[in-house]
């Protein structure tokens, strides 16, 4: 008896077979990084490693774990680089840091491409199927691109930044999508709408004129004995299969996307662990009030804070009945210290203390993984926003209702104190922290972030870029791709047609009002 399958179901095998059949040779790249970055990507590498592929990464601080599948390329030097990023309590200049991209990045490329690692690189004759580059200040990887001959993705910790919505031929959404180290938000009147179309334009030429041009200088003195021209970096880029990216309509403002983003906010969440025995005691020790959190994250010291804001931090938390935990990276600790505070050095996964019963508040700078988590574990949150994108974060999460909002420039101990009790005892912020959480949870795409992840790298893997993915507008400019350019040739056009009708309009009243004289001239003869 043979047994006869239908046509669906054969396709169905098929696409598992390939699914599985097909163990790739994937070449990862963040040679510029920070520890909270890394997680995108060591999950992302760990599950495609659990499924057969090869990896070799290419990251710029130690590996977490040993990893089956997975080699390894670091460096004590990037390492010491990506683990001090010299980022203080006063970096909140959004001008300033933007003129100082160009240094900082040509810095940084001069850095990757002194590295053993690069040169071991360029040296191999290694095939890969897929370059993945971490996408933020990593653009000196781009020649790598040409030079292994490989498609490539960008997997990106942030949301999409302008730039970014420009190269993968995104509409860009600044009606709606708020520049950088604004506090707009997505609802925006006209003067508004004005200088938040003149910022994120800036940004992307900014970056094509100045950043960019000074990563070609650099690449072609790295390159300069091999035989092959390098393209500019901005004509690599557009050859880009996919942009994953850490953004999630839950916590991030909305923005339109073309087929080329694959959203994957949250990739990093995992089920919460126990606590260490000591920080279990002092937690649980906090009885009902339960205990409160401040962290600022990995990229800023808590212990370089300024003296007179640490005053201000420890005169507030010496009135509140919660007990506090403070990172606080100086191992001498503090003299002055109350009662209810402990500091380390070094805290427990962030998860694992939102998920505890007897956490009330995460006081952070606002990074977005901080915001992804709190919202994730129902917890809410007061955010201090130091630099970059974290005001952005801060802004919405209080327009959203599970924070508040707090400007370092005119914080007292009475503002910290009342913010912290407004938070902890009026209930619609827990409310809406959870509201949150169960919206984060309840995704409307199909699969948990990580696996959307995977499958979209094994996607591009298996077309072999997935050039079909890839609008034809993506050689078009912003102003093209935007219509400006046409836009501009219309209201041309019509104020031309209007000053024509404005000009023939007094000729003709002219003319009628010489005649009506003239006739009664000969009437009045």
């Amino acid at each position: 008896m043979k047994l006869k399958l239908a046509p669906g179901v054969l396709w169905l095998i098929a696409g598992l077979a390939i699914e599985v059949a097909s163990a790739a040779n994937i070449l990862f790249l963040s040679p510029f990084t920070s520890y909270s970055h890394t997680h995108v990507f060591f999950y992302s590498i760990k599950a495609l490693a659990s499924r057969g592929h090869t990896i070799t990464h290419w990251n710029g601080l130690f590996p977490r774990e040993d990893l089956a599948n997975v080699t390894h390329l670091h460096s004590a030097s990037l390492h010491k680089m990506n683990s001090r990023h010299e980022i203080g309590f006063n970096s909140n200049n959004p001008i300033a840091l933007m003129l100082t991209l160009p240094d900082r990045l040509s810095t940084i490329c001069k850095a990757v491409y002194r590295e053993p690692v690069f040169h071991q690189l360029i040296a191999s004759q290694e095939h890969f199927d897929l370059i993945v580059i971490e996408t933020f200040m990593n653009d000196c990887m781009l020649p790598l691109v040409q030079h292994f001959q490989a498609p490539f993705i960008y997997l990106s910790a942030l949301p999409p930044l302008p730039w970014m919505l420009d190269y993968t031929c995104s509409p860009l959404s600044f009606q709606q999508f708020p520049a950088l180290c604004t506090t707009f938000t997505e609802e925006m009147n006209f003067p508004q709408r004005v200088v938040n179309v003149f910022l994120n334009l800036m940004v992307i030429y900014y970056r094509d004129w100045f950043i960019l041009p000074r990563v070609d200088q650099i690449a072609a003195e790295a390159w300069i004995n091999s035989t092959v021209a390098l393209s500019p970096v901005k004509e690599i880029e557009r050859n880009m299969s996919l942009l994953i990216t850490n953004s999630h309509p839950v916590i991030n403002y909305q923005y339109f996307k073309s087929g080329l983003i694959i959203e994957v906010g949250g990739l990093h969440l995992v089920p919460p662990k126990e606590l260490p025995q000591e920080v279990e005691s002092f937690v649980n020790g906090s009885g009902d009030a339960g205990f409160i959190v401040l962290s600022f994250g990995s990229i800023l010291r808590g212990a370089s804070m300024p003296e007179a804001t640490r005053k201000i931090f420890l005169a507030a938390f010496s009135r509140l009945p919660f007990r506090v935990l403070w990172k606080w990276e100086d191992e001498l600790g503090m003299k002055d210290l109350p009662a209810n505070v402990k500091l380390s050095t070094w805290l427990p996964p962030l998860q694992d203390l939102l998920a505890h019963p007897k956490m009330r508040l995460l006081m952070t700078h606002g990074g977005l993984y901080s915001n992804q988590e709190t919202v994730w574990s129902g917890v809410p949150l007061i955010g201090f926003p130091v630099f970059g994108d974290q005001v952005n974060y801060v802004v919405k999460a209080e327009r959203d209702g599970y924070a508040i909002c707090l400007d370092w420039k005119t914080l007292t101990e009475d503002i910290l104190y009342n913010a912290i009790q407004e938070i902890v005892t009026n209930p619609k912020y827990k409310k809406n922290a959870m509201k949150l959480s169960y919206l984060m949870r309840d995704q409307i795409e199909l699969g948990r972030p990580l696996e959307r992840a995977v499958h979209a790298i094994e996607y591009v893997i298996r077309h072999r870029g997935a050039a079909h993915l890839r609008p034809a507008a993506c050689h078009l400019s912003p102003i093209q791709r935007e219509s400006m350019d046409v836009t501009f040739i219309y209201t041309a056009f019509f104020v031309a047609l209007i000053y024509l009708i404005i000009c023939l309009s007094r000729f003709t009243l002219r003319k009628v009002s010489s005649v009506v004289k003239v006739d009664s001239l000969k009437k009045s003869q």
